[in-house]
């Protein structure tokens, strides 16, 4: 109630393109308001009633009416049409509808076309088609005609993307992705065959878009197929509108069959069969991802098995979050161009632009040897940072939230060979109340490159098996029977996936947040995945350019600020 006194208790603005007139909204409905289409219903609804009531006529001479807010269209033959469409004359007034002949199309058959001038006299007829709520009606030369004017403004749309892509790669992405591209994809939803409409579109895509958004002068066709799977499937989600683009009007199809069959038999009121749709969108989604599983098939049988490896670490789970995230610089999610170029150049093991030859360590550059070298501290940059945000996560839900806790001593109990007995061995973070009540957990942070040399012949999850396992054997034992508590490895990839042991952390954590803070479990633990994986993101991109070369001579660390003049 309040929103709508909020939004309706002064006129509203509107504001002309380059000019400084401002004119006064002082009736109807606030646009982009979800209220909006409530409103309309309060006297659309009894107006469709009454200007379609039953006669004694024909059920083939009938008319089809369908509304969209205040838009309202009505098919059938011409007799019963322009009955119709006097009645909605007589009768809209007395809604507040005032139907404008100026602005009405009629779209008949070109043998029709004399009769139908006769009959309505005041509006606007064709026998080729029009534009309808996006889409078109009409015959192929009109559609043709429709089509060639949308994809030039869409080319239009894709090389202003381009120009901003220069600077702000990372938001066009974004609005590329969740915007302009959603264009081309309702017109495919709603109109048939237009996929051989598309292929200029999908040359700017290819020879304008990418290149501005990757960074790169060139896109080879296998780079191109890969971008245009599903980002879920290790691509980019700019999917070729050629391929794909008649499977959408297929699957609209499906997806819209009871609201159709509603609106063929002029239903008065329309309740969806829930079960009946999820299983209709369960086969929408078979028919797409099997689509895409056969795309990403004919890919692997044509590439390497190094690019192979690639696709599949881009393929885990939440290694490809920062891709699906709004550039929110609040969140920490905004890259800069640099950053967005280097983080694609190692999600797709691309050289790296304007690299070093040559480490400050003296080994040649490689992405590889960036992510192991030791040089520079980058490795405990990585280590530390995921340290600190897993504590900041605990914080949350637990107490007694500790970084670096040292362990108790032991003291005459016998470990297995292959644990850690020093003195003064710490692990990364400790709480208390994470999986029982005030019971004590320690956990230990691990982040290993996944293309290093060492990885190179492991199965992705013998990889992160391999690394719980040895942090098992070094702290597992001691942890349990020395501090009485329990202890988890937390294993991450520089690609950004995550162990088992750390997921199955991160949904208890998102679990329990989303109570305490009574918000969708679902919307927490795609957060946590995003805030984890931007850290992983930003600290590996750093070890890719960030200084390893001597420190200056004159460093603060040999400088006394307590010295004094002398007089």
């Amino acid at each position: 109630k309040k929103f709508i006194i909020n939004i309706y208790r002064n006129d509203a603005k509107l504001f002309v393109d380059n000019s400084s007139e401002i004119i006064w909204s002082k009736e109807g409905t606030t646009q982009g308001g979800p209220e909006s289409m409530g409103f309309y219903a309060v006297s659309a609804m009894p107006l469709s009633e009454k200007v379609n009531t039953p006669t004694q006529m024909p059920d083939e001479a009938y008319i089809k009416q369908v509304w969209y807010a205040d838009d309202a269209a009505a098919g059938g033959k011409l007799e019963p049409l322009a009955g119709w469409w006097k009645s909605l004359q007589g009768n809209g007034p007395m809604f507040g509808y005032f139907p404008n002949a100026k602005k009405t199309w009629l779209i008949t058959k070109p043998n029709f076309l004399e009769k139908a001038r006769s009959m309505f006299p005041d509006v606007n007829i064709t026998d080729e088609g029009h534009k309808y709520l996006g889409s078109y009606i009409g015959n192929e030369a009109g559609t043709s005609n429709f089509m060639e004017e949308k994809v030039n403004d869409w080319i239009n749309d894709i090389n202003d993307l381009a120009k901003i892509a220069k600077s702000e790669p990372q938001l066009v992405y974004a609005a590329y992705v969740y915007g302009t591209s959603k264009r081309w994809s309702f017109v495919s939803r709603t109109t048939p065959d237009v996929s051989k409409h598309l292929p200029r579109l999908e040359h700017h895509i290819k020879e304008v878009l990418l290149p501005a958004v990757i960074g790169r002068d060139f896109i080879s066709d296998e780079s191109r197929s890969i971008f245009g799977l599903p980002i879920k499937f290790g691509g980019l989600s700019v999917y070729n509108p050629t391929l794909f683009s008649d499977i959408e009007y297929e699957c609209s199809i499906m997806a819209t069959s009871q609201l159709v069959d509603s609106i063929f038999h002029q239903r008065s009121s329309f309740e969806l069969d829930v079960e009946v749709q999820e299983e209709v969108m369960k086969k929408i989604r078979e028919k797409k991802d099997g689509l895409y599983k056969s795309q990403l098939d004919s890919i692997k049988s044509e590439v390497n098995q190094s690019i192979i490896r690639t696709i599949e670490l881009a393929s885990e789970k939440g290694s490809s979050s920062w891709l699906t995230s709004l550039p929110l610089e609040q969140c920490g999610f905004r890259l800069n161009k640099q950053e967005f170029h280097d983080a694609l150049c190692l999600r797709y093991d691309f050289k790296i632009k304007d690299a070093a030859k040559h480490c400050a360590c003296g080994e040649p550059f490689s992405v590889e040897h960036c992510l192991t070298c030791k040089k520079g501290g980058y490795i405990s940059l990585r280590h530390n940072s995921l340290r600190d945000l897993t504590a900041e996560m605990l914080s949350e839900v637990c107490v007694d939230v500790c970084i670096e806790p040292p362990l108790l001593p032991i003291s005459g109990e016998v470990l297995p060979s292959g644990s850690n007995n020093s003195e003064g061995a710490r692990l990364d973070v400790s709480a208390r109340s994470v999986w029982m009540p005030l019971a004590k957990a320690f956990f230990d942070v691990r982040v290993f490159n996944p293309l290093a040399k060492s990885n190179k012949s492991k199965t992705i999850a013998a990889m992160y098996r391999a690394h719980e396992q040895e942090k098992k054997r070094t702290y597992n034992h001691r942890v349990i029977e020395v501090e009485h508590a329990t202890f988890t490895p937390l294993v991450f990839s520089t690609s950004g996936g995550m162990g088992p042991e750390a997921a199955h952390l991160l949904k208890h954590l998102a679990s329990r947040i989303s109570v305490n803070r009574q918000e969708n479990y679902s919307d927490v633990i795609s957060f946590l995945r995003r805030r984890i994986r931007f850290d992983i993101l930003k600290t590996s991109v750093i070890s890719l350019r960030g200084h390893r070369g001597p420190s200056k001579s004159n460093s603060l660390k040999e400088i006394d600020f307590n010295r004094k003049v002398v007089y």
